[in-house]
């Protein structure tokens, strides 16, 4: 049975504060970021942390945490103690082994940013799980949560390069963020918007995906959204329910970047199409 003092999930954001000290005491505490960038000093040295690091400190010991971004930094601490992972061990997996073997007072595991992802958004569910102990199988459902969680953590600690961080170029992320524009091209679709779903700073979203596609992300969605425009015009629909549907805003913006985009308006390019039926 978890107990509810086993483990708890909480979230720092740092509104007003500009440093935070965490203290793990009987913990073991992982921290991620899920927005914006920090420095984590320790015995006088300092490293940089972003969202694709997970941050692990050592029972009985702390770290400050600066923050080193203009926007929010906003970061989740799970904190498990040694009971708990005794509780999820089994014959094969010493769970205590593991994170004793793991040599840290505070370590920054660089990990993949579909790990940090999938961690993120079971932390998450947890922090609404623990309020709620009455839905089915809830004590089972939260132990095979913090269970994949621990794994994959230690997991990132077996793989993670520990002296030297790698810099890892992330097709997949741009895959995942192709196909959630396609997915809400009807929809307003921002930078925040990207940084919110995927968990990765907008900067280096925007970044990446212009070194991926030689063109920005907002050129991209203005692009598709016209291309949409342009199928829907063809299937007959009106001009200004092709500007509501594909998220465009009134009749004057489709006008403008639709006759920017192809040479012609909307009408004209209707008029054109209407010659061919």
């Amino acid at each position: 049975m978890i107990d509810k003092k086993d483990y708890f999930v909480r979230e720092f954001k740092f509104n007003n504060i500009k440093t935070k000290r965490i203290k793990s005491n009987k913990y073991y505490k992982i921290l991620f970021v899920f927005s914006g960038d920090c420095n984590l000093n320790l015995n006088n040295q300092s490293q940089r942390c972003s969202t694709d690091n997970i941050i692990l400190i050592s029972p009985n010991n702390f770290i400050d945490i600066e923050s080193k971004s203009k926007q929010l930094l906003v970061i989740y601490e799970l904190s498990v103690t040694t009971e708990l992972l005794d509780k999820l061990s089994d014959e094969e997996t010493d769970l205590v082994k593991s994170f004793n073997t793991v040599p840290f007072e505070c370590v920054v595991i660089d990990a993949s940013t579909e790990t940090t992802m999938l961690i993120k958004n079971i932390l998450k569910k947890l922090v609404y799980l623990k309020e709620d102990s009455f839905e089915f199988a809830n004590n089972l459902y939260i132990k095979s949560m913090l269970s994949i969680v621990l794994v994959l953590i230690l997991r990132s600690c077996i793989y993670a390069e520990p002296k030297q961080k790698i810099k890892k170029s992330k097709p997949f992320l741009i895959d995942d963020i192709f196909s959630y524009i396609n997915n809400h091209i009807t929809e307003e679709i921002s930078l925040d918007d990207l940084e919110r779903e995927f968990y990765v700073s907008k900067f280096h979203i925007s970044r990446e995906f212009k070194k991926a596609t030689g063109i920005t992300l907002h050129r991209y969605i203005v692009k598709a959204k016209l291309d949409l425009c342009k199928k829907l015009i063809e299937e007959g629909n009106t001009i200004i329910d092709v500007a509501h549907i594909c998220g465009i805003g009134s009749y004057n913006n489709l006008f403008r970047a639709f006759k920017k985009e192809f040479g012609i308006t909307p009408k004209e390019y209707y008029n054109e199409i209407k010659k061919y039926k």
